[in-house]
């Protein structure tokens, strides 16, 4: 398993260099990149289970994706997934299977294992969105694979960005509160990050730090939040306030289900803290 980590959305600097602008002109069709994701429907068999059987399936699917996790069980967390398809209970295992995929996307060994595993939930998460357009997990794990997949080649079309933007503002839509303010925190680190390429249309710093803001004031014990609005400062050129947003993170309790996320946060927002130039006096 890769031992740094990279967060939700702080992929985008990795792909967007030298080949980026070749991306970016305009041609015929779809990008390489959603030609291959179009290529990839799900193909799976529906089964024939009880509610209860159904029930303790999601159970034992939920158990082997919590703490601690490792590749071995969230894998089995996405095959019991993929073999408890449903529509008696509305179809919940296909974003439990991406949701699996996302994480085994971002720890895999090696970038081909990791696009495969992107591949296989972007499947899932279009397939999940399908069943039903309410729920806001299949919007959320489809982006968090999609930007999985991008950071995997260190490569993305405009098009991939624009459907990651685009899925996750459906998900914010939806209940802007999920994981702990994960649309907020992803959109706003995606606009903060690509806001200097104003030829994919994506947004403004400006807008990407209201997202961020947002996300630290509806969900302030998250650590991962005030990171990211920290490094959206830093970029807007406000190192003070970067700095309080910092403190904010060492501050944070340790949220349910996120130990290892957690010591991660702590550790970067320390090495951040020193890297700041002193306040002035």
């Amino acid at each position: 398993m890769r031992k740094s980590r990279r967060s939700s959305a702080t992929w985008v600097r990795w792909w967007l260099g030298g080949a980026f602008g070749v991306l970016l002109v305009p041609g015929c069709g779809l990008a390489p990149d959603m030609e291959d994701i179009m290529e990839h429907p799900l193909k799976y068999e529906v089964k024939e289970l009880t509610p209860q059987a159904l029930e303790e399936r999601m159970k034992q699917i939920d158990d082997n994706y919590a703490e601690p996790r490792t590749p071995g069980k969230v894998f089995l967390s996405y095959e019991t997934s993929m073999d408890s398809i449903s529509p008696v209970n509305g179809w919940v295992a296909l974003w439990r299977g991406a949701r699996a995929c996302a994480w085994l996307a971002e720890h895999a060994e090696g970038k081909s294992k990791r696009a495969e595993h992107a591949l296989k939930g972007i499947a899932m998460g279009r397939e999940a969105m399908k069943k039903d357009s309410a729920r806001v997990e299949p919007y959320y794990y489809l982006a968090m694979c999609y930007a999985q997949l991008a950071d995997a080649r260190q490569d993305a079309s405009r098009d991939l960005l624009k459907e990651m933007k685009f899925r996750m503002d459906l998900a914010c839509s939806i209940d802007e509160k999920f994981d702990f303010c994960g649309p907020h925190r992803f959109l706003g680190t995606l606009l903060a990050e690509t806001h200097e390429y104003t030829l994919l249309g994506l947004g403004t710093l400006g807008e990407g730090l209201k997202h961020l803001k947002t996300a630290v004031q509806l969900c302030p014990d998250y650590g991962d939040n005030h990171l990211m609005y920290a490094k959206g400062l830093i970029e807007d050129g406000e190192p003070e306030e970067a700095r309080a947003e910092l403190e904010k993170v060492l501050a944070c309790r340790r949220p349910p289900d996120r130990s290892a996320e957690h010591d991660e946060w702590i550790s970067e927002a320390t090495k951040m803290l020193r890297d700041l130039p002193a306040a002035e006096s």
